[in-house]
C-alpha cells in the first residue's frame, strides 16, 4: 500500500509521526471549524474528518508533484495540507447549502 501511495521511501517512525500529527490537529481544528461554522458545517466529527481527509490528500499532492519531503519542507507542506483541507470544507459547505435549500 506505501508502494501505491508513493510512500515506500519514508522510515516507519517519520510516517507515524505524520499520521499523528495530521490526526491530532484535524480533530482540534475540527472542533474549532464547527465553532466557526456553526450550523453551516458538518459537525466536530464529521468536520474533523473532511480536514484529516484534505490534510491527508494536500501532503499526498505534494509528495507526487514535489518530490520526496525533507524537514526542511516543512512550510511548503502545511501549506499544500491546509489548502486543500480548506478548500474540501468549503466545497462540501456550499453543497451542503444548494442541498438543503
Amino acid at each position: 500500500m506505501l508502494q501505491a501511495l508513493r510512500l515506500d521511501h519514508y522510515p516507519t517512525d517519520t510516517l507515524m509521526l505524520i499520521f499523528f500529527g495530521i490526526v491530532i490537529v484535524g480533530i482540534a481544528i475540527g472542533f474549532v471549524t464547527d465553532f466557526v461554522m456553526k450550523d453551516r458545517g458538518f459537525g466536530a466529527v464529521g468536520n474533523g474528518a473532511l480536514i484529516i481527509l484534505g490534510t491527508g490528500t494536500g501532503v499526498y499532492i505534494r509528495n507526487v508533484f514535489f518530490g520526496a519531503m525533507s524537514p526542511g519542507d516543512f512550510t511548503l507542506t502545511g501549506i499544500f495540507a491546509a489548502a486543500t483541507a480548506t478548500l474540501l470544507l468549503l466545497l462540501l459547505g456550499v453543497a451542503k447549502h444548494w442541498v438543503q435549500d
